[in-house]
């Protein structure tokens, strides 16, 4: 998961990106832990969680994913999607 800009230094979502099956599986609208929470909530199992280093995102993981591992640091989600 990473935060992105839907336009430049504006409006911020967040991408949920499924690495061992290569795909995106949810642009959120924002990046909210409260709407991560319910993403999380709405699709539980999640093992592995590799984040930014956001409090934000590790609020939501503590809220709704307590068990996962989580993998955070200043480059963990720097990559290229790839269609």
């Amino acid at each position: 998961m990473d935060e992105f800009a839907f336009r430049q230094g504006c409006t911020y979502g967040t991408v949920l990106v499924d690495v061992e099956a290569g795909r995106v599986e949810d642009v959120l609208p924002d990046r909210t832990s409260e709407m991560f929470v319910a993403c999380l909530t709405e699709h539980p199992g999640a093992e592995i969680i590799c984040r930014d280093r956001a409090t934000t995102y590790a609020k939501a993981i503590k809220e709704a994913a307590p068990n996962a591992f989580e993998v955070a640091g200043q480059w963990t989600s720097r990559y290229r999607l790839v269609h």
